[in-house]
């Protein structure tokens, strides 16, 4: 079962491949080719690609459990996304985008064991939480950021980056 159908079953959200999503796997294949050729850089692309999903898992468990509807998830041009409702409460809404950003880090360690991939995916999956934490544009740590101080903009729509759990 894919991750895909998987979260369609149990959330009864919405998996969208939209046109340019194409380009997300190819660009993590390509890399991953490059840097480690075609076996194993095949390897490394699908797992990384998987990792970006499972981010965006981690941000619609947290969000189904505070009751907060996810209309959709996917990946289009600039990412992986999940489409979501504003939660009512901000500490609801970091909780939120933290639970991407740890999914990453959490899933580091089983992905430790796999053998000759693992420990380089794992990795990969804990720097794609940590860069998620910091305050860049369109990123968990902003969307973060914004709740903290209380900005008004901590609830302006965010275009997705890489994974992000933002509204489109």
């Amino acid at each position: 079962m894919t991750l895909a159908l998987f979260a369609q079953s149990l959330w009864r959200v919405p998996f969208r491949f939209q046109r340019t999503g194409l380009l997300m796997p190819a660009l993590c294949v390509f890399i991953g080719v490059r840097l480690f050729g075609w076996k194993m850089g095949l390897i490394q692309g699908g797992l990384l690609m998987a990792c970006l999903l499972m981010h965006e898992v981690g941000h619609m468990m947290a969000a189904t459990a505070l009751g907060v509807p996810v209309k959709e998830f996917g990946l289009c041009l600039k990412g992986a996304y999940t489409r979501r409702e504003y939660a009512t409460r901000r500490r609801n809404e970091i909780f939120i985008a933290a639970a991407g950003p740890m999914m990453n880090v959490l899933l580091m360690y089983p992905l430790m064991f796999i053998p000759h991939v693992g420990p380089l995916a794992g990795v990969n999956s804990l720097i794609l939480g940590v860069m998620n934490l910091i305050p860049f544009p369109s990123s968990d740590g902003l969307r973060i950021f914004r709740n903290l101080i209380g900005s008004a903009k901590a609830r302006a729509p965010m275009v997705p980056a890489v994974a992000s759990s933002g509204s489109l």
